[in-house]
């Protein structure tokens, strides 16, 4: 590589490697560090023969990103291991400290989260705060309590909207029309429903309007429930209000719209009989005791906050959460393992039945 491209290459890297340093407060990223891993970055490059010639810098970041990256993400390992210079913190213990903390003054355990999910997400608070270290932060939460409740909003990201991925929707409406022809010619006539990890309440109340609009299409004398819960406490008071922008109801049918909402201002609120049939509840899904006897366990899209550990012990307890031919719904880029406790019933909307292993 000419030296022209070198420094076309070097400018790009170094840009990219300040970026993916910004949310690293688990290493050294002073000044001897930076330097050493931009020369490992450089190193490894140096030997792959880019055709470079008359290129620009956007051309160098479209065209090879993926090295760079790959280059950075090596470096930034290779030096964090052995820093070029004595370690007067050790960053890794600080962090644990971190969420032993949060553990003990809140009573939420992230011990067994992904450790990369949240510290770009703790971060976000550091930055926003202007602060360079966990130490730093351990002692804002000390003098400010109400931290926690900013940090608590970031670690959990509630994106939402009604009828996410609107496919899955359709299986599960006929999901539950047969479970309603299961339950009529059963003792059994309640159906109950449990959405893990509801957020702003998008999801529990997207899943009573299919659960109204089946026994509309399948009459029957069956009462359904729905169970919601989340760790986010403000989330549950905003889901109680039950009252939304029109963007995140831009998955919902003008009938369906008409049928279960009423506009008030720029929101539209859920109606009130639908609303009754929406119970939300606080639960930590790391330590506290699961509700029983539940027909429809959904869970999308909080698996991936979860390591193997977590995910395998959840799994667990769901399968004695819900009932011997039960189900539970997944997100669909969420894939841990069933330990042969719940069968595939169907793939594309990650819809699985509890198997009895007696």
């Amino acid at each position: 590589m000419d030296n022209q491209s070198l420094l076309l290459v070097k400018e790009v890297a170094k840009e990219a490697l300040n970026q993916s340093l910004q949310t690293r407060f688990d290493i050294c990223r002073c000044a001897l560090c930076k330097e050493a891993m931009l020369k490992r970055i450089m190193e490894d490059l140096a030997n792959l023969a880019y055709p470079l010639s008359e290129k620009t810098i956007q051309e160098v970041r479209k065209l090879y990103m993926g090295d760079i990256n790959r280059a950075i993400v090596h470096a930034i390992g290779q030096v964090s291991f052995k820093p070029p210079h004595s370690v007067t913190e050790n960053l890794h213990l600080s962090f644990k400290k971190l969420l032993e903390k949060i553990r003990q003054d809140r009573g939420l355990d992230l011990r067994h989260y992904h450790a990369e999910l949240l510290k770009r997400r703790i971060a976000l608070r550091l930055h926003k705060n202007n602060l360079s270290s966990y130490k730093e932060y351990i002692k804002l939460l000390d003098r400010k309590p109400e931290e926690y409740n900013k940090l608590f909003e970031t670690l959990c990201i509630n994106v939402s909207e009604f009828f996410r991925d609107p496919p899955v929707w359709v299986t599960i409406q006929y999901l539950f029309e047969n479970l309603l022809r299961l339950k009529q010619n059963s003792k059994d006539k309640n159906l109950k429903i449990w959405s893990c990890g509801c957020a702003c309440g998008e999801e529990p109340y997207s899943l009573a309007i299919v659960l109204k609009e089946a026994l509309r299409s399948y009459p029957t004398n069956i009462k359904g429930h729905i169970l919601a819960t989340d760790i986010d406490k403000a989330c549950l008071e905003c889901a109680q209000k039950a009252a939304y922008p029109k963007e995140q109801l831009k998955n919902v049918e003008n009938k369906i719209l008409a049928r279960y909402f009423e506009p008030k201002g720029n929101q539209y609120v859920v109606k009130e009989d639908t609303r009754q049939l929406v119970e939300f509840q606080y639960l930590d899904l790391t330590c506290q005791s699961y509700p029983e006897q539940i027909d429809v366990i959904v869970c999308r899209n909080v698996f991936i906050y979860f390591d193997r550990v977590l995910q395998n012990e959840i799994i667990n307890k769901f399968y004695n959460s819900v009932k011997t031919g039960g189900y539970l719904i997944l997100g669909k880029t969420e894939f841990p393992e069933m330990n042969k406790r719940f069968e595939i019933v169907d793939p594309n909307a990650r819809i699985f039945r509890k198997v009895n292993l007696s």
